[in-house]
């Protein structure tokens, strides 16, 4: 789930994982490290790819193909 409503805790939502990603900064991380050391905190690999969009959305991070790594912003 994207937020938090009756059913689904602040927890388990996106928004409430968003701090994991948050913390592995500020700076240049491989993606694939990146999910090593964060995908625990995530159900499914879906859930920490859709953080990523949250956060790119946010201009907290953006994501450089040629190298591959997650950079946060400044």
């Amino acid at each position: 789930m994207i937020t938090p409503n009756k059913i689904v805790p602040l927890s388990a939502s996106v928004l409430g994982n968003l701090p994991h990603v948050m913390k592995a900064g500020p700076n240049p991380i491989l993606l694939a490290e990146l999910f090593q050391q964060v995908g625990d905190k995530f159900e499914s690999i879906d859930q920490f790819l859709l953080a990523l969009d949250v956060l790119f959305l946010l201009d907290y991070v953006t994501v450089d193909f040629s190298t591959e790594k997650v950079v946060y912003a400044s």
